[in-house]
């Protein structure tokens, strides 16, 4: 009576087709999480408040009616005239060679870079980075530029601590391909075996 080959001689191809696909997928895996993530660009002033984009190292500076009475903060719309917009001189503070200059918001005051013209007496022109409509901080502009320096905002931090449990979401399925394959080794290695000893037994 002729029997059927050994069971090694069907599982071991089969087996080594199971690691190759284990392989191919840790390999892809791999490959994904090894991929630089591609960094925000930096974007010109476009909002304030929430929209607000952060330039510089300057943060937004929360307002509070009593720190803004010690500080001296005053604010003021800017002047159109024939060259454009224009601000107080002491509206503009120097941040690392750059002019900038803080607008009001309901809750913050927003340091925005600003691009300078032509000065007019005690005032300077300002054609790019202001509307007409902002509400520019024209008095005790340094003393905020040095607040913002020191204080760090909430709003960036509650936001990383948000992103940590969903990019630890978000990276676990990345594990998964080689244990399900391994699962479904198991299985098919399994099936394969009481097969066989099915056929033998009806052989027999």
């Amino acid at each position: 009576m002729r029997h059927p080959p050994p069971i090694h001689c069907f599982l071991r191809p089969l087996l080594l087709r199971i690691l190759q696909l284990a392989g191919s997928a840790s390999l892809a895996a791999t490959a994904l999480l090894a991929s630089p993530i591609a960094a925000p660009l930096a974007l010109a002033h476009v909002g304030h408040g929430d929209e607000f984009q952060q330039q510089g190292d300057a943060r937004q500076v929360r307002r509070n009616a009593e720190t803004d009475a010690l500080l001296g903060v005053a604010t003021a719309t800017p002047e159109e005239g024939p060259d454009g917009l224009s601000v107080p001189s002491t509206a503009l503070v120097d941040a690392n060679g750059k002019p900038l200059l803080f607008v009001q918001t309901q809750t913050t005051y927003d340091p925005v870079l600003v691009v300078t013209g032509s000065r007019q007496g005690d005032r300077v022109v300002i054609t790019e980075g202001l509307d007409p409509t902002d509400e520019v901080v024209i008095s005790g502009a340094l003393s905020l530029y040095a607040e913002s320096k020191k204080t760090p905002q909430a709003e960036p931090a509650a936001d990383n601590k948000a992103a940590a449990p969903q990019d630890s979401a978000t990276a676990s399925p990345s594990a998964l391909p080689i244990p399900a394959l391994a699962a479904g080794a198991v299985v098919v290695l399994t099936a394969g075996a009481i097969w066989l000893n099915r056929r033998r037994k009806t052989d027999a």
